[in-house]
C-alpha cells in the first residue's frame, strides 16, 4: 500500500483526535516509517490505528460496565439535545419563509430576518456540536473497549 494511501486511511480511521494527538500520529507514522520493522502493521491501517490508540491516546485505566452504560445514556441525551437545537433551527427558518410569502401578523422585515439568521446559526451551531460531541463519545468508547474490565 503508498504511504499516502495509508496515512489518509489512518487519518479518516482517527478523526476524533484532538490537535496534540494529530502532532503525535504524525510523528508516530513518521518512526514506523523509518524503522520498517512492522512491516506487516504498516500494511494495515486499522491494527496501525489500533497500535496507535493503545500506546499513545488511551492510558490504562479500567472501566466497568457502569462505565459503558452511564457513556451511552449520555451520549443519547446530548445527541437528542443537539439533534432538537437542529429541527428547531430548521422548523424556525422554515416558518419565516413561509410568513415572507403568506404573512399572517405584522412582524417588521428586521424581526424576520434576524429570526432567520438566528435559525441559521442554530443550526450550524447544532452541527459542530454534534460533530465534536460524537467524536468525545466515540474516543470515550474507543478507551472503554480497550481498556475494560475482563
Amino acid at each position: 500500500m503508498k504511504r499516502e494511501q495509508f496515512e489518509s486511511k489512518v487519518k479518516k480511521q482517527l478523526w476524533f483526535l484532538n490537535k496534540k494527538e494529530k502532532i503525535k500520529l504524525n510523528q508516530f507514522m513518521t518512526e514506523a516509517q523509518t524503522n520498517q520493522a512492522n512491516s506487516k502493521i504498516l500494511n494495515q491501517p486499522i491494527r496501525f490505528s489500533n497500535l496507535f490508540l493503545k500506546q499513545h491516546v488511551f492510558s490504562n485505566k479500567t472501566h466497568g460496565s457502569s462505565f459503558l452504560f452511564i457513556i451511552i445514556v449520555l451520549m443519547l441525551l446530548a445527541n437528542a439535545l443537539l439533534l432538537g437545537l437542529f429541527l428547531f433551527g430548521l422548523l424556525t427558518s422554515l416558518n419565516v419563509v413561509n410568513y415572507f410569502v403568506q404573512p399572517q401578523t405584522n412582524l417588521s422585515t428586521l424581526q424576520l430576518a434576524l429570526l432567520l439568521i438566528g435559525a441559521i446559526l442554530a443550526m450550524i451551531i447544532a452541527c459542530y456540536f454534534i460533530k465534536v460531541v460524537t467524536g468525545y463519545f466515540t474516543k470515550k468508547l474507543l478507551e472503554y473497549r480497550f481498556n475494560r474490565v475482563q
